[in-house]
């Protein structure tokens, strides 16, 4: 009797700690999921389904960019924005493909350096992936 109490308590146990490793991120933002997931060994190549631009690309501050996708998932959004250097700069359903927008002067990297930008994609609030592009961002022209 006891090893049958003991073996449904670890059952039970065991469920509970699943259910609570497979929360799907629905309530949490964008910027905090990438916070629990970035690390400098995972981003550097993940450009994931985007074209353009590729790694090590250089932006000006001001330019008018885009970042081009080749995913067509009717149902998924993307959010996109330099990691802990800017707000959101552009998003919506990823059948559009194509996401304008000004590069921003906080997103500055330096010559030598990069700056993360990221793209967080959901399908029905829950997250699917985050694509990553390294990016060198200078001043103004």
């Amino acid at each position: 009797m006891k090893t049958i109490l003991i073996v449904t308590l670890l059952i039970a146990s065991f469920c509970a700690m699943v259910t609570a490793l497979s929360i799907p991120f629905k309530d949490m933002s964008d910027f905090q999921i990438t916070q629990l997931l970035i690390t400098n060994q995972t981003v550097a190549e993940n450009e994931g389904d985007i074209v353009y631009p590729q790694n090590y690309d250089t932006w000006y501050v001001g330019e008018h960019v885009n970042v081009t996708f080749k995913a067509e998932e009717p149902d998924e959004t993307v959010n996109i924005f330099f990691y802990q250097k800017s707000d959101s700069l552009a998003g919506g359903p990823i059948t559009q493909k194509v996401f304008d927008f000004v590069v921003p002067p906080s997103a500055v990297s330096g010559p030598n350096e990069t700056s993360l930008l990221l793209a967080v994609r959901r399908e029905n609030h829950y997250l699917q992936t985050v694509d990553a592009v390294m990016l060198h961002v200078l001043s103004a022209k």
